[in-house]
Formats: structure tokens, C-alpha cells, sequence
């Protein structure tokens, strides 16, 4: 006689899958407002940021900081040009749907344009998938400031 013998999936699977279908289910935005740019006085050093395509996160914004102050809010493949004070900045992207961030640092001159681009990290992807919430935070505490579901870089040329 003909029998199948049916065995449910190991726990370890059940809950790594169902954490990133709830982490993925919430992320959920509206991105049909558009980003406007801000007006850059010349005594203020011009930023533009960009972010890229993606799938991972791709139904979130990437929160932008300059300095520790909110500087712009992407939605996927949006563009935000703004200025910043001269000196030392510290550009820091997150996402209200993962843990931990991204930084980058640069010294702003007044007068020149800098240009950034902002992209999902496959990083925390993996980490999502691989462990479920312990992989994401395991890879959160050994990336430090390099870690989030957005990374952030300078645009070469600029």
C-alpha cells in the first residue's frame, strides 16, 4: 500500500520564515508624495542623495540624518538635495523596520556639491533570512555603524 508520510518543518524554519513575513508585511509606506528639494545658500555646503532600486526594504523609507538632525526621508529611487553647515558631517541612514545604522563621515566645504547613494544592505537580508531575529541582531552588534537595512556611500566623481 501507497503512503506518504508527512513531517511538519523543523521549528528553527517555521520561525526564521515567519519573522521575516511579519518584518516584511509592516513595511508598508505611501511613496506617491514626492521629495522636494531644498533651496542650498552658498554659504552652506549642497548634498544630494539618491536611492537606488532593490528589493529588500524596498517599501520603506530610509530615514536621512546629517549631524544627529533629520535631513530626508527616501522612498525607493527618490532623489533629496539639501545643504548642510560647513565642517565635519556625519550622514547616518535607518529604517524604522530593522535595527542598527549606517554612517558615513566627511568634511563639507562650503560652496561644493557632495553626492550620495543610499542602497538596501544584503547583509541584514541574509541575516534575516539565515537566522531570524538572533541573526539580526548578531549581525547588528558586529557591524556596529556599518549595520542597518540601508547602507550609505559617497558617489565617486564628487
Amino acid at each position: 500500500m501507497f503512503s506518504l508520510k508527512f513531517s511538519p518543518p523543523r521549528p528553527f524554519v517555521s520561525t526564521s520564515l515567519l519573522l521575516f513575513s511579519a518584518l516584511l508585511a509592516g513595511c508598508v509606506t505611501d511613496q506617491s508624495a514626492p521629495v522636494a528639494s531644498a533651496p542650498v545658500p552658498r554659504s552652506q555646503a549642497s548634498i544630494t542623495i539618491t536611492r537606488t532600486g532593490g528589493y529588500y526594504a524596498s517599501a520603506v523609507d530610509a530615514d536621512i540624518d546629517a549631524n544627529g538632525k533629520r535631513f530626508a526621508s527616501l522612498a525607493k529611487e527618490a532623489t533629496f538635495t539639501g545643504g548642510v553647515q560647513p565642517g565635519p558631517v556625519t550622514l547616518t541612514v535607518t529604517c524604522w523596520c530593522g535595527p542598527g545604522r549606517y554612517s558615513v563621515q566627511f568634511n563639507a566645504q562650503a560652496g561644493k556639491h557632495y553626492a550620495f547613494e543610499v542602497s538596501p544592505r544584503d547583509e541584514q537580508f541574509v541575516a534575516t533570512v539565515a537566522g531570524g531575529l538572533v541573526g539580526v541582531v548578531a549581525e547588528t552588534a558586529i557591524s556596529g555603524e556599518k549595520s542597518g537595512s540601508f547602507k550609505i556611500v559617497a558617489v565617486p566623481g564628487t
